[in-house]
């Protein structure tokens, strides 16, 4: 049977169907062939063995464009997910059918369908009728970034809860919870998200690949890597940062308050790592809606702790920070409970985990988790000068730029949910070697990024291609390439050209966005030329291929 170049599946069995449909709620993703053939005496054997032993040979099959779909002659191996024949599934399939004009267009699909859309999606794959486009991957990406927006609102609202409900004891407290956030923010949490996006590439990639197990490796070394690159951190904030603020801010009861936030959160710290690793072990098979869930819980409830704490209970503004301390440890075990009750997706857990294996393969891992710690924090830091900058314009000013600020990292996003989404769908298609898949995602998520840009304003336009394209080298895993295209633009060109337009062009706040606008249109400009028109996606496939073969 000769491989169909541009479809969208690979193989498929009348007892089991493969469907590749990756990233809509609740459901995983690309599969290999070998997930719906029954294991031969040979793979029981090889199912005991480390998940990363497994190496790509002769013996075992990696979905590419190249590759025949299916030998006699050889064992396949047969670790990777089984999934249920689900309504969701169904409606999946039913979808690409009707893209594909293969079934005519219908609402729903009644119990009594269930047997035609079977039959006819076994007949469209193996005849290669079925192929991806731009509009279905649009519509993918859309049905996957849906929850993930209201998961960052609600996560965001954490540490604005601590604010207003400190607001109403006084300005110090207020400014004093303020600066700890802000302080936080940069030395912390920042680069935590950082360093976790390495597992946008290695947890989707290797789901992508049908190394199902490893994926829980992956989020078993990440954590521990992140821990304990935060120890030395969370010892600064526990012991010296009351010292370190005093170089900046003269004010020492605000500091006295900044430095008490910062101490009671580093305890909670542990607990925000595991649930940004745990997001990412989820999203990587498909599961963007788990963390909303947990989310609608959590951020009422610290709300609710902010009040009784701080109000009712009479710790005062110390109250605030316990409260986000406690969530960030109610967060995993929401996402722990969520797995424990939908066990399937424990399936991507190690069988024969030995404590050893966390500590090993760190390389790979910090090659990505560097770099992405640069892209996150570069950015994250230029607008925190800017902000430094627009203090020296006058309290108006910096309080417009204040306002600005929060509107423009609210209408973030939008954007960065697509970036995440379509970090996990390219890496999905590169773990499964389908570069061609993996470009035409590439392709609607930077329609879907402009489409939904329109609602947001010019500036809009240029922080959803920044933040799609962005996703799309992360899929890639190219973090490196954008960590030095991020440095390059932010601090060469855009708070260069935001202080020379604002002091010597006299714009004022006018020109502090517009040196940044200028900084973001090239990092969008260099971040297209290096997905569209410089990677080679043979040697990114090579390269998922080795890190899963590690």
């Amino acid at each position: 049977m000769s491989p169909t170049k541009d479809h969208h599946f690979k193989h498929t069995t009348a007892s089991r169907r493969a469907s590749v449909v990756y990233g809509s709620l609740g459901k995983g993703g690309l599969y290999a062939p070998s997930d719906f053939l029954h294991p031969s005496n040979e793979d029981a054997t090889i199912e005991q063995q480390d998940p990363e032993s497994l190496i790509t040979s002769s013996s075992y099959l990696i979905p590419n464009e190249n590759t025949p779909l299916v030998s006699q002659q050889e064992p396949f191996s047969s670790t990777h997910i089984v999934r249920n024949n689900s309504t969701e599934l169904l409606q999946e399939e039913r979808d690409l059918l009707r893209d594909n004009n293969l079934i005519p267009s219908t609402s729903n699909i009644p119990s009594d369908e269930e047997e035609f859309i079977n039959d006819t999606w076994e007949e469209a794959v193996l005849k290669g009728k079925i192929k991806t486009s731009v509009p279905f991957e649009m519509k993918t990406l859309a049905r996957s970034s849906a929850p993930l927006i209201v998961t960052f609102i609600l996560q965001n609202s954490l540490s604005l809860a601590s604010i207003f409900s400190v607001g109403h004891i006084g300005k110090q407290p207020l400014a004093g919870i303020t600066l700890g956030s802000m302080t936080a923010n940069i030395t912390g949490f920042a680069a935590i998200q950082g360093l976790t996006t390495c597992l946008d590439t290695l947890c989707s990639q290797a789901f992508g690949a049908g190394k199902s197990e490893l994926v829980g490796l992956h989020f078993i070394r990440c954590s521990l890597f992140a821990i304990t690159c935060f120890i030395p951190m969370g010892a600064i904030w526990i012991f010296y940062s009351g010292n370190l603020l005093r170089v900046f801010v003269p004010e020492s009861e605000m500091i006295n308050i900044a430095a008490n936030y910062l101490k009671i959160v580093s305890f909670g710290m542990p607990g925000f790592i595991l649930f940004e690793c745990g997001k990412r072990f989820l999203q990587s098979q498909g599961v963007f809606h788990a963390s909303t869930y947990v989310l609608l819980v959590c951020a009422p409830f610290n709300a609710l702790m902010n009040y009784l704490l701080v109000w009712k209970f009479g710790f005062g503004y110390k109250g605030a920070p316990m409260a986000v301390m406690m969530n960030y440890w109610l967060m995993p075990l929401g996402l722990l409970i969520f797995v424990l009750w939908n066990r399937e997706y424990l399936q991507c857990w190690p069988k024969n985990f030995r404590i050893t294996q966390a500590f090993e393969n760190w390389g790979k891992m910090i090659e990505l988790a560097l770099p992405g710690v640069i892209m996150v924090e570069a950015e994250f830091v230029g607008f925190e000068i800017i902000t430094i900058i627009a203090s020296n314009l006058g309290t108006t000013e910096l309080a417009a730029q204040s306002v600005v600020s929060s509107i423009c990292s609210l209408a973030y996003q939008v954007p960065f949910s697509v970036s995440i989404a379509t970090a996990t769908r390219v890496a999905n298609y590169v773990g499964a070697s389908l570069p061609k898949n993996a470009r035409i995602c590439c392709q609607g998520s930077m329609n879907l990024g402009s489409t939904s840009s329109i609602w947001i304003g010019f500036m809009g336009i240029i922080d959803c291609v920044n933040a799609c394209s962005a996703g799309c080298m992360r899929g890639q895993g190219l973090q490196k390439i954008g960590g030095m295209i991020t440095l390059f633009a932010f601090y060469v060109i855009g708070i260069p050209c935001s202080y020379y337009l604002c002091f010597h062009f006299e714009m004022g706040l006018k020109g502090l966005w517009a040196g940044i606008i200028i900084g973001l249109v090239c990092i969008s400009c260099l971040q297209l030329y290096t997905v569209f028109i410089g990677s080679n996606w043979e040697k990114i496939v090579d390269a998922a291929k080795n890190r899963n073969a590690d």
